[in-house]
């Protein structure tokens, strides 16, 4: 009983943070470190993949933070991009909160679990806010 007692009170935590605005400078901090956070997976999965090594990052960060949903849905997208030849592009998708999540392409992202989450605000249960720094 105390268990479920404790869950509920959990989740009703988590509830009252969606939809309660937060301010503009704790949205633009909540912006760059989801931003940060993707671009640092982007830079590992870069990193483990050589023929992509003179690729350069274009970032757009998580387009579903809003004042209301800081925490956004926890996905990024970010184009590697060929500065010789704009027409070598790899479309991604990055965690904006777990290096062990890390990256996909936007195809097996597409196929994934995790699309649905996609363009979605998430709780804060599954994306915390504040948002945690990843980069080591």
């Amino acid at each position: 009983m105390k268990t479920k007692l404790l869950l509920s009170i959990i989740a009703i935590a988590a509830l009252a943070a969606c939809g309660k605005d937060v301010s503009f400078d704790t949205l633009e901090t909540a912006r760059k470190q989801a931003k940060e956070n993707a671009e640092f997976n982007a830079q590992s999965w870069r990193a483990q993949t050589p023929d992509y090594a003179q690729l350069s990052l274009i970032s757009r960060g998580d387009s579903s933070q809003t004042p209301d949903c800081p925490q956004g849905d926890g996905w990024a997208s970010i184009d590697l991009v060929n500065p010789n030849n704009p027409a070598q592009k790899i479309a991604l998708k990055c965690s904006t909160v777990s290096d062990s999540v890390g990256c996909r392409e936007a195809n097996d992202f597409r196929m994934s679990p995790f699309a649905n989450e996609d363009g979605s605000c998430q709780p804060v249960t599954k994306v915390p806010h504040p948002l945690p720094k990843i980069a080591k």
